[in-house]
C-alpha cells in the first residue's frame, strides 16, 4: 500500500508548536515509507482565516524544510464539491436540510443550561417535508441510533463510541462552506489519505467522521492520536506557558533543524539518543514508537539542543547564517569554530563575533568600569609586552604566555582576563580569552591595546 498523509492546518493564525509536531510525525513517517505528503489548508471558518496567516504557514513549513509532495489544496476552492457530496446525501436520507432559526437554537441552549442538561439538537427537522421555500438552512448528518462506532488507533487500539452519545450534527452551514468533520473527510476520501497522525483534541472527532466515511463508502485512514504539549505547569501550551510561533524561534535564533529535533522527540524515542540529523530521523523513524503520554514543552531544553546543532555546522554553514563581513587579517577558520562551540543561539553567534568586523573596536559606557580597577592599565600593558615577544601567536603559546604572566604577579585569570576581553572585543560575550587573541593575531591585538592605552 502506497502511504499518503496529510498536514492540514487553519490559516487562523501563526503555525503553534502542536500543529508543527504533527506535520513533522506525518513528513517523517511519509519520507520513511516513501509515500506522499499532502498538504491541504482548512480555510473554511471564513470570520477567522486570513491571507496573513496562510502566508506565514507556507514560509514557517519552507524555512522548517518540510516538504510537501502534493499541494496545497485550499478548501475554499473546492465548496462545489462539498456541496454536491451533502445534497447527495440527502438525496439518500443520510442527511436532512434543518431550517431551525438560531434564535430557537439559542433559546434551547439557554433552557438547557437552567436545567443543568447538556444541549442537544431535538432532532426537529430529521423527518420533516415541509420545507419552507427560500429560507436558509443548514444540512445536518442523520446519526443512526444506538450503533457502536468502531476506528483503529495506533496507539489506543480499537475505540467504541455509542451514537446515542452524538448529535445530528451539521455537515454544511447555511452559508454553502462545510464544517470541520464533513470537509476533513471529504478531502481525505478524494486524496486517497491513508495515516492521520494528530493531536489527541481530534479524539472527540473521529467517530463522527468515520460515520461520514461509511455513509459515503469510503475506508477512513489510520489513525493515530498523539498527546498534546503541556507547559511546564502541565496545562494545554499557550502564550501564557511559554508557546510561540514559529516566526518567533527564528527570530531568537533558533535553527530548524533544531525545532524539527526538538518537537520530533516530544512523543517519539530512538533509544537514549537526543540530537539527530534529518535523515537519521527519517530513517530512524517509527509510528510504533509514538507515545500517547503528555508532552512537556521546555524552551530551555529546545535552546540546549540548538546549541548541539550549532556545533556540528561546518565552518561553511556557519558562514551562511551568520551576518558578518571578516575584517582582513582575522583567522576566519578559528573565529567560526570557537564561536559556534559556546553559544546557543545565532543571536548570541553574531554578537560573539562581531569584534571580528573591523581593526579597532568601541568600548561601551556599560563595560567601562570593568576597566577601572586599580592597576589595570599597568597589567594590561605588561602582559601585551610578554604577548610581543612571542614567537609564535598560537593558542598554547598564548596561553603559557598568560599562566606564566599571572604566576609571577600572584594574579588570578579573572584580574586580567576580564579587561583584556572587553578591550580586545568591546564585549563580555566572545570566544576564549587565548582563541581571541589568537584569531585577531599579534598586528591586530596589538593595534587594539595601544589604542585602549592612548585613550
Amino acid at each position: 500500500m502506497d502511504i499518503i498523509t496529510r498536514f492540514a492546518p487553519s490559516p487562523t493564525g501563526s503555525l503553534h508548536l502542536g500543529a508543527v509536531r504533527t506535520a513533522i510525525f506525518n513528513f517523517l513517517f511519509t519520507k520513511k515509507n516513501k509515500g506522499k505528503f499532502v498538504l491541504r489548508i482548512e480555510d473554511t471558518d471564513q470570520e477567522r482565516s486570513t491571507n496573513d496567516s496562510l502566508d506565514e504557514i507556507l514560509k514557517s513549513l519552507n524555512w522548517l524544510g518540510v516538504d510537501y509532495d502534493d499541494g496545497p489544496y485550499v478548501q475554499s476552492d473546492r465548496l462545489a464539491i462539498y456541496k454536491e457530496i451533502a445534497q447527495d446525501l440527502v438525496d439518500k436520507n443520510l442527511a436532512y436540510k434543518c431550517y431551525m432559526k438560531n434564535q430557537e437554537i439559542e433559546e434551547l441552549k439557554n433552557q438547557a443550561a437552567k436545567e443543568k442538561k447538556i444541549y442537544r439538537y431535538p432532532r426537529t427537522w430529521r423527518d420533516r417535508s415541509d420545507h419552507p421555500d427560500n429560507d436558509e438552512y443548514v444540512i445536518r448528518f442523520k446519526t443512526p441510533d444506538n450503533q457502536n462506532i468502531k476506528f483503529s488507533d495506533t496507539l489506543r487500539g480499537i475505540i467504541s463510541i455509542n451514537s446515542n452519545n452524538l448529535d445530528d450534527f451539521i455537515i454544511l452551514r447555511s452559508d454553502g462552506y462545510p464544517t470541520y468533520n464533513f470537509s476533513t473527510v471529504i478531502d481525505d476520501a478524494e486524496m486517497g489519505i491513508t495515516h492521520v497522525i494528530r493531536g489527541e483534541d481530534h479524539l472527540s472527532n473521529t467517530s463522527k467522521q468515520t460515520l461520514i466515511f461509511k455513509s459515503l463508502d469510503k475506508k477512513p485512514p489510520l489513525f493515530t492520536h498523539v498527546s498534546m504539549i503541556l507547559g511546564k505547569d502541565k496545562t494545554k501550551l499557550s502564550k501564557r506557558n511559554g508557546s510561540k510561533s514559529i516566526e518567533n524561534f527564528k527570530d531568537e535564533g533558533i535553527l530548524p533543524i533544531a525545532i524539527l529535533n526538538y518537537l520530533a522527540r516530544l512523543g517519539w524515542s530512538h533509544g537514549d539518543q537526543e540530537i539527530f540529523t534529518l535523515d537519521e530521523m527519517i530513517n530512524l523513524f517509527d509510528i510504533s514508537n509514538l507515545t500517547k503520554s503528555p508532552a512537556i514543552f521546555d524552551e530551555n531544553k529546545l535552546k540546549w539542543v540548538n546549541a548541539q546543532h550549532l556545533k556540528r555546522l561546518s565552518n561553511d554553514d556557519v558562514l551562511k547564517i551568520i551576518e558578518i563581513d571578516f575584517y582582513k587579517g582575522i583567522n576566519v577558520e578559528l573565529a567560526l569554530s570557537a564561536a559556534k562551540e559556546k553559544v546557543k543561539d545565532t543571536i548570541t553567534l553574531n554578537q560573539s563575533l562581531k569584534f571580528c568586523e573591523s581593526e579597532l573596536v568601541n568600548i561601551g559606557d556599560e563595560y567601562k568600569e570593568d576597566l577601572k580597577a586599580e592597576g589595570t592599565r599597568e597589567l594590561i600593558e605588561a602582559f601585551h609586552t610578554d604577548a610581543l615577544n612571542l614567537n609564535s601567536f598560537e593558542i598554547n603559546e598564548i596561553r603559557k604566555c598568560m599562566d606564566n604572566f599571572l604566576e609571577k604577579r600572584n594574579l588570578k585569570m579573572k584580574q586580567v582576563a576580564l579587561p583584556l576581553r572587553i578591550i580586545l572585543t568591546g564585549s563580555k560575550v566572545s570566544p576564549s580569552i587565548f582563541e581571541v587573541i589568537c584569531i585577531l593575531g599579534k598586528e591586530i591585538f596589538s593595534k587594539r591595546i595601544k589604542h585602549y592605552l592612548k585613550s
